[in-house]
């Protein structure tokens, strides 16, 4: 391999991957490993199925390689177990061929938290993806009922006791399940650890494949594992798959699958070592505990040491909202906030339309459950009933200290929780409801109004993104709890560390985000690019409402038909935050140009509310706004906006050519605008009144009564 920087310093722990046929992937996870300080002792490589790669990854390498071959397929878990046992030191850090470190010191680390908890057998680092951007290490371990076999530490001595993996060759389902089962049987500790950081390079989306081997190890692993008794539950769960998937996988594979499980079974009966039904049990009962993490300098050059102190129950947070949760930015960032105090969160959700999905990052501290969404009617209200039924169930289990409701339809599941649990409540309202005259079934709207008015008035803290909804709010409830306003800004985290670098000598690049409906983003945005007459180009992402399917098919044969098919880019649904940002910082001006309707407060009074304005700003982008007192308020009158009139082409196409012409000026617009995020308009400044709010509620209950 190529020639990489080399180092004396090493730690004793292992380094083992399997791989099979990916040699840029493999080369690429090798030169991350090689570039931490301190290094492994050693790596060791199993070359799966026959496999040849053209590359000798043992030339130039700054540590040992060696390398193990298998004729047979004997899948990632077949070959770790015989690195295990080949491998020199006692800890092993595994990792695929397409994953590695984030932290330069991540085996120091890893030596450093093993050293701490000796009856661990295997510890995960916090795994993140490209659908899950990397967040702050936490340095905090915990217990956990399985692991994440893309990276992980194994204690080579434990493992040695456990009968170990199963050579499967598509493992997915059985291979991290399995192990955890027979560590926490062997009376061995199990751990997660988010101050360890790995990343792989695997879209989380691309899951279609695993489906049909995960059906034939669920029932494989109760055949291995469960006593006779409990054989059933995995063909429960094989069936789960199969009513999961019947929508996106051909039903006919789906059971060719469970039928293929059986000869599955006879082909690894000589690994059948059943565990009773009690240490199954204790399994998946694994306690919740955890432990903070004080780490300082070693007495060698670039050791770690750490003290650890039990770490009190983390305070929890459970979200309740009937849609879902990964289109609204405001959730996330307030669950990250929680999670940086300490807090475990979990939502409750729907899924959205198909293509559509907008995704929360994933974090070991937040958990993500959402039913199917259903379509307007009477099969609907069934719905209803059952997410309200299933949300006190979720309460029940998670045991959450507050319920975080956030819109009007989490009323009546936060108000029934409430009622049986008492558990203090937050109400985020991030439009305001039409009145109950203006629905069809004007029944079903008054239940939904008064369930909003209960909840509204018993919640200790209330928060609208805007101070005239939050006013208005505040004079049809009275709600008797802190009533903030917190507008919809994003969290310090996104904000790049320095200005894009955009040169005049490339078009000026135009961006909308959002719900693409004609009234957000009309037909003359496309009309104004082609009066123009220059290289100004539209950069469109979003999605479409239910009652906008087909508007983006009307846009692009209305860009052919104007001539300028070739400066707009549509590129739909990005399921992650950090993905719509990155392409954000690729533009030069945001487009907030909303239609101001007087009847509709929402519409009215948008400003603070709307996530656009704040998230073109923190990736340097210059504003178009609407004409209207409110937002030049906001926006313009500090200097990193212009305004124009919606539906205008004319108007927009002459803006449009000025900001061409006046580069400088934009930047500075964008310049101007990162700053306030960076001072004020940032999610953590706004919401730490809510945070204040929340730790006076939990004082003054505290507090003894005065008889």
């Amino acid at each position: 391999m190529d020639s990489l920087p080399s180092s004396h310093h090493t730690v004793p722990i292992s380094v083992a991957i399997p791989a099979f046929g990916n040699e840029a992937a493999l080369g690429q996870t090798l030169r991350h490993i090689f570039n931490c300080e301190p290094l492994p002792q050693e790596v060791l490589l199993h070359l799966d199925g026959g496999w040849q790669p053209s590359h000798d990854f043992t030339s130039g390498a700054p540590v040992p390689v060696r390398l193990f071959h298998s004729a047979q397929n004997l899948g990632p878990g077949g070959g770790r177990h015989r690195l295990f046992h080949e491998a020199a030191c006692d800890l092993i850090a595994s990792f695929d061929d397409d994953s590695w470190p984030l932290d330069k010191d991540y085996f120091a680390r890893a030596l450093a938290v093993m050293e701490a908890f000796p009856n661990a057998a295997l510890m995960s680092p916090a795994v993140y993806l490209q659908e899950s951007p990397a967040l702050r290490p936490q340095a905090e371990v915990m217990e956990r009922v399985s692991f994440d076999g893309s990276a992980s530490v194994t204690r080579r001595s434990h493992y040695l006791q456990l009968p170990g993996y199963v050579p499967v060759p598509n493992t997915y389902g059985v291979e991290e399940a399995d192990l955890s089962l027979q560590a926490h049987a062997a009376g061995f500790q199990v751990l997660k650890c988010p101050w360890l950081r790995a990343w792989h390079q695997r879209a989380q989306a691309d899951y279609l494949h695993s489906v049909l081997p995960w059906i034939k190890n669920e029932v494989l692993l109760a055949y291995l594992r469960y006593p006779l008794i409990a054989q059933p539950w995995g063909w429960l769960r094989a069936l789960r798959h199969v009513a999961r998937h019947r929508r996106r996988l051909p039903l006919r594979a789906l059971v060719r699958a469970l039928t293929e499980s059986i000869p599955l079974c006879q082909q690894f009966a000589p690994y059948v070592r059943p565990y009773s039904l009690v240490e199954i049990w204790r399994h998946h009962r694994t306690p919740v505990r955890r432990w903070k993490l004080n780490p300082f300098q070693g007495e060698t050059s670039g050791s770690i040491s750490l003290t650890v102190t039990p770490a009190p129950p983390a305070p929890r947070v459970l979200y309740v909202q009937y849609t879902n949760p990964g289109g609204y930015p405001p959730l996330q960032h307030s669950a990250q906030i929680f999670i940086h105090h300490g807090w475990e969160a979990e939502f409750c959700g729907l899924r959205g339309l198909e293509g559509t999905t907008l995704e929360l990052p994933r974090h070991p501290r937040i958990s993500v459950r959402r039913m199917a969404s259903s379509r307007p009617g009477l099969k609907q209200k069934l719905h209803y009933l059952i997410f309200t039924l299933w949300t006190v169930w979720r309460a029940w289990r998670f045991r959450p200290n507050w319920l975080y409701c956030s819109d009007a339809y989490s009323c009546a599941p936060g108000l029934l929780i409430h009622r049986l649990t008492g558990r203090q409540v937050i109400y985020h309202e991030h439009d305001t409801p039409a009145p109950p005259s203006r629905f069809k079934d004007r029944l079903f709207a008054h239940f939904v109004a008064n369930d909003r008015l209960g909840l509204g008035r018993i919640a200790s803290v209330v928060v609208l993104p805007n101070q005239q909804r939050l006013q208005a709010f505040i004079d049809a409830v009275g709600p008797k709890g802190k009533a903030l306003c917190v507008w919809n800004c994003p969290t310090l985290d996104e904000i790049p560390p320095a200005m894009p670098s955009r040169p005049c000598s490339q078009p000026l690049t135009i961006l909308y985000h959002g719900s693409i409906v004609p009234d957000r983003f009309p037909v003359t945005n496309l009309e104004a690019i082609a009066k123009c007459g220059r290289d100004i180009r539209l950069r469109l992402i979003g999605y479409e409402t239910r009652g906008s399917e087909g508007y983006t098919k009307i846009l692009k044969a209305e860009a052919s038909r104007l001539g300028v098919a070739d400066k707009f880019e549509y590129l739909g649904t990005l399921p992650q935050r950090s993905d719509l940002m990155e392409r954000c910082r690729e533009c030069d001006v945001g487009l907030s140009m909303l239609r101001i309707h007087d009847g509709d407060i929402n519409m009215r009074h948008m400003a603070g509310a709307s996530n656009k304005p704040f998230d073109y700003l923190s990736q340097g982008l210059a504003l178009v706004v609407p004409d209207d007192a409110e937002w030049k308020r906001f926006y313009v009158e500090i200097g990193c906006a212009m305004i124009c009139e919606p539906g205008n082409a004319k108007a927009l196409a002459d803006l449009l050519v000025w900001m061409d012409d006046h580069r400088d000026e934009v930047r500075e617009m964008g310049r101007k605008g990162q700053q306030l995020i960076r001072g004020e308009w940032n999610y953590e400044a706004q919401f730490q009144p809510v945070l204040d709010a929340m730790e006076s509620t939990m004082a003054s209950l505290a507090a003894p009564r005065i008889a």
